[in-house]
């Protein structure tokens, strides 16, 4: 009996000491100051690495009670400690319906959860970490043709809630980490940006042209990823071994999957300050002065003896016995971070920020004249195409507000028939204005207008579309 209530009374005393930790993270955000790095300074984003090349959390050795770091983790020793965090962003948008006459479509109404997040992260023991991201996306967004709500529980577009990041990281050197589970994939620049660090409402639209196949879990993966860093951390590479898609069972004793694995590959390099988390860009609020080149490569192929997936407009696989070409996307940009007072400043300052990308994808499918497959490919929904994205935003530190703009085009290849094009060449177009209530990115409004123009759209038809959205995002991290 006392050895059960000596346990019970150590175990009470660690949930007091955890709670009374937690609650006090809560209390020490210090104001103004936006975030950085997870272990020595406040964080960016919480998508951020757990700890940068060379940091171990500080020196706390011969721990005897759960403790609270310097950067609002919960230490239970010297190299053991986790933070939790919760993610908001709640939209409620306006989306205008393209009409196939020559007259506008109504609109529609959604009040949603675009992305409604728990998450923590944590190291082991000395340099072993651990990133595991739980999200509802989408919740409550209604569908397009029934109106159901999305919700718990149910399915639909990014319906159930799922886990996105959720991996382990062993760092053996600056030069080479290590990561295995599901990794977000460096296949763009802004598709590694910080979701609550955006310029402008959300990611763009072309980042998701290397996801059309419909093979991925919200831009991540499950494989095996090294990183590492190099010239004073202003050089990275990233190389990824991930399960892409996997080729039909051929119907004999073959099971499915004996094609290859997908490879994504990506190598940055920083002028001025560098980057060393799990994402980067977006908005770094004055703390930062960033000017560097992105160069990404992903690539997949299907071998010939096994199915294939279905071509555009049909539903049953493509047969073992024919050829596949394979898939391939190659993207790069120029990006910029620069603080008007000069100079980087801990405590945030004016800022103007911004991206040039471009993308060149080709997923294998091609056609004669006439639009007959001749080649179903490895990725046929990602058709041969070129994606253009330009963004901007300027931050006003001492106003608390920013201002965007956003233009993205995706040109589908003239390989392919006129309807083919029709459906997919589009263009974007978006502007809007930021408020933040609290330090950084901790909660802020956004007011955004979208204008979607459909490039090849028949004289007859509707060319262009109208989005009006208002969202609003609360992190604690």
């Amino acid at each position: 009996m006392k050895r059960r209530a000596s346990s019970r009374t150590w175990w009470s005393s660690s949930l007091i000491a955890i709670l009374v930790a937690t609650a006090a993270s809560a209390q020490t955000s210090g104001a103004g100051s936006p975030p950085t790095g997870p272990q020595t300074e406040k964080p960016q984003a919480p998508e951020t690495a757990p700890a940068k090349p060379g940091e171990t959390p500080a020196s706390s050795a011969g721990l005897a009670v759960v403790s609270l770091g310097p950067s609002r983790e919960v230490k239970l020793g010297e190299n053991t400690w986790f933070r939790f965090a919760v993610q908001v962003q709640a939209w409620a948008q306006a989306r205008q319906d393209r009409s196939l006459t020559s007259s506008d479509g109504g609109y529609g109404y959604d009040f949603f959860c675009r992305r409604c997040r728990f998450f923590t992260t944590g190291s082991v023991v000395k340099n072993v970490f651990f990133n595991f991201l739980f999200e509802a996306g989408n919740l409550g967004k209604a569908d397009l043709t029934t109106g159901a709500k999305t919700s718990n529980g149910v399915a639909g577009p990014q319906a159930l809630p799922q886990v996105l990041d959720a991996y382990g990281q062993v760092k053996f050197a600056d030069a080479f980490w290590l990561s295995a589970g599901n990794i977000l994939m460096p296949l763009t620049r802004n598709g590694t940006q910080p979701t609550t660090t955006y310029l402008t409402l959300d990611t763009a639209n072309i980042a998701s042209t290397p996801a059309l196949q419909g093979n991925s879990y919200v831009l991540r993966d499950l494989g095996i990823q090294a990183n590492g860093f190099f010239v004073d951390n202003h050089l990275e590479y990233r190389l990824g071994v991930f399960q892409g898609s996997r080729q039909p069972a051929n119907g004999t004793a073959q099971t499915a999957g004996h094609n290859g694995p997908r490879v994504v590959a990506s190598l940055m390099f920083d002028f001025w300050d560098p980057e060393v988390g799990y994402v980067n860009g977006g908005h770094y609020y004055g703390t930062k002065k960033v000017l560097g080149v992105m160069a990404n490569w992903d690539y997949q192929s299907f071998r010939k003896d096994a199915p294939g997936l279905p071509a555009p407009g049909t539903v049953a696989n493509q047969p073992g016995g024919t050829d596949k070409n394979a898939y391939m996307g190659l993207s790069g940009a120029a990006f910029m971070n620069l603080p008007l007072s000069g100079q980087a400043s801990r405590t945030g300052g004016d800022e103007l920020a911004a991206l040039v990308q471009v993308g060149y994808y080709d997923g294998g499918f091609t056609t004669s004249a006439t639009g007959v497959p001749t080649n179903e490919g490895t990725y046929p929904n990602v058709l041969k195409q070129f994606n253009l994205l330009g963004e901007a935003a300027y931050y006003n530190h001492a106003g608390r507000f920013s201002v965007f703009g956003k233009y993205e085009m995706r040109k589908i290849s003239d390989d392919y028939v006129a309807a083919l094009k029709a459906a997919s060449n589009v263009t974007w177009i978006q502007g809007g204005l930021k408020y933040y209530l609290g330090p950084a990115n901790t909660m802020n409004f956004t007011l955004a207008y979208e204008r979607i123009i459909s490039n090849d759209a028949p004289s007859t038809q509707q060319g262009g579309t109208n989005n009006l959205t208002f969202a609003w995002q609360t992190i604690l991290y």
